[in-house]
């Protein structure tokens, strides 16, 4: 739950239209989901104006909301990609997800864990049914970086701010400045950024998970709140390459061996096979415990 008053109250305003957005989502209308959160913000801002002169834990909790909401129009987004066959956006969007999620666990104070739970759990699960396990990190030269909330240099002792943190609902954060040449592009397994990776084509077989996982949505048989875990598992399925041959003949594999010596025993290969496993929620459930 929220913890002063004032964004207690203000959520119980909101949690039915952000219930109601969420089920606009698992319905597939993205519109009007877009259209109610749209409402949502025009109800925080209003508030968020009123409250200026508030004490810092109002305005701190204030920006959670505003993240809650900007969840959960990304959220839509990552959904809408994938419904629409837009694979390589949907990695984007499915990213900008997870980073709004990161500050409504950091500056929550675990007061939104249901929230936090079920998107955390159910985005990581999403993640893996992508092709992408390198990505690219890139460095620069840079000469200073401008605080966001008073304009120093952030890492100098003239700035009283720290990076990442909120003050009076606003964060704190460096703003390149005087951007120089490129310093290196480097490859790595585990980035703080994972949008930047290999570009692959939307009809491309590296998103032959994620276009059944859209196949999914559109014939109704999955809804994007259903969307649980993954159970991988190996199967036997036959080769689609296997050919009978006379035993002494060479084998149609290239490998100039007699078949009786080669692929002879591979007319069933074992396959990765992902299961895509569904469970029911209430999207009621999802904010329970943000009431106070």
């Amino acid at each position: 739950m929220f913890s002063t008053e004032q964004v207690i109250t203000l959520f119980h305003k909101l949690r039915p239209d952000a219930i109601n957005s969420i089920n606009l989502i698992d319905g597939l209308r993205f519109e009007q989901c877009g259209a109610e959160l749209n409402k949502i913000r025009a109800v925080i801002d209003s508030h968020n104006t009123k409250w200026s002169n508030e004490r810092d834990e109002v305005l701190n909790e204030v920006y959670v909301l505003n993240r809650i909401v900007d969840l959960l129009g990304s959220y839509s987004t990552t959904w809408r990609n994938i419904a629409e066959a837009k694979f390589a956006n949907s990695w984007g969007s499915l990213q900008g997800t997870l980073d709004h999620l990161r500050s409504v666990k950091k500056f929550s104070n675990g007061n939104c864990t249901r929230i936090v739970d079920f998107f955390e759990n159910q985005l990581i699960e999403l993640e893996k049914l992508y092709p992408y396990n390198v990505f690219f990190s890139m460095g620069a030269k840079v000469d200073w970086f401008e605080c966001s909330l008073c304009g120093k240099d952030i890492d100098s002792l003239e700035c009283e701010h720290v990076k990442g943190e909120l003050y009076r609902g606003k964060l704190a954060y460096g703003i390149a400045k005087n951007i120089g040449y490129i310093d290196h592009v480097g490859v790595v397994k585990y980035p703080a950024d994972k949008c930047c990776v290999v570009q692959y084509d939307d009809d491309g077989s590296q998103f032959q998970m994620v276009r059944y996982l859209s196949g999914l949505l559109t014939s109704r048989k999955l809804k994007p709140l259903s969307f649980h875990h993954l159970e991988f598992s190996k199967r036997m399925e036959k080769n689609p390459e296997f050919k009978k041959l006379p035993r002494n003949e060479i084998c149609f594999c290239g490998s100039g061996k007699k078949f009786k010596k080669c692929c002879i025993d591979k007319k069933f290969v074992e396959f990765d096979h992902i299961d895509i496993m569904p469970r029911e929620i209430n999207a009621n459930d999802i904010f329970i415990d943000t009431l106070g």
